[in-house]
């Protein structure tokens, strides 16, 4: 599905770890420097994000196996569709969750990751993706509104696991998100900035 000429970030995080808020944070800041940037997120608003969001992550639980596969599908829909044409446009694109997420939650429930990773071979590789580290206790107490299925302490807890494992990879970079609200903000814009002019010396 490629090529591409914008930049694809991605943020990551146990559920609390505050993602969503730094990805809007975020993309209003590049806004404020000119750059031409689009906010989303997975589970995407496409029709099978919706039922993922709307349904099986709300009302009623499903095979973790079935939620990999509809994960990956919405997944697939969201690149095609969202992603890539912004990237082609040479636009920043910023994602709240991508197959990271899969790996993690399904992974956690006891799916096979590496059968996992073969359901989403179709994936672009991120520029950048970023992993929010927050301990599963102190994520979940920030969350106010009504919580979703998937949003157990000890599901957190293997889930956080795992997004460390990625880091030890290498697939993630870590930040420390246990910390100020502006405090985060800044170290994800100073590693985002670095990662956009790292790639515009590569294409000059």
């Amino acid at each position: 599905m490629e090529p591409r000429d914008g930049v694809f970030i991605v943020i990551e995080g146990i559920d609390g770890s505050g993602k969503t808020l730094h990805s809007r944070n975020l993309c209003f800041q590049l806004r404020k420097k000119g750059f031409v940037c689009k906010n989303t997120a997975e589970p995407s608003k496409g029709l099978i994000g919706r039922l993922l969001r709307d349904e099986f992550l709300s009302r009623r639980k499903i095979s973790p196996e079935i939620e990999t596969l509809l994960f990956a599908a919405d997944r697939f829909h969201h690149i095609k569709y969202d992603i890539l044409p912004m990237l082609r446009k040479n636009s920043i694109v910023i994602s709240d969750r991508y197959h990271y997420a899969s790996i993690a939650y399904q992974g956690a429930q006891g799916v096979d990751i590496k059968w996992i990773r073969n359901v989403n071979n179709f994936v672009i590789k991120p520029d950048l993706a970023i992993y929010l580290d927050v301990p599963a206790e102190i994520a979940l107490d920030r969350i106010r509104r009504t919580k979703s299925l998937m949003e157990k302490l000890d599901l957190e807890k293997k889930v956080r696991k795992i997004y460390l494992d990625l880091v030890k990879e290498k697939e993630l970079t870590y930040l420390d998100a246990n910390k100020s609200i502006d405090n985060v903000n800044e170290e994800i814009f100073n590693l985002v900035i670095k990662t956009i002019t790292k790639k515009q010396k590569k294409e000059m």
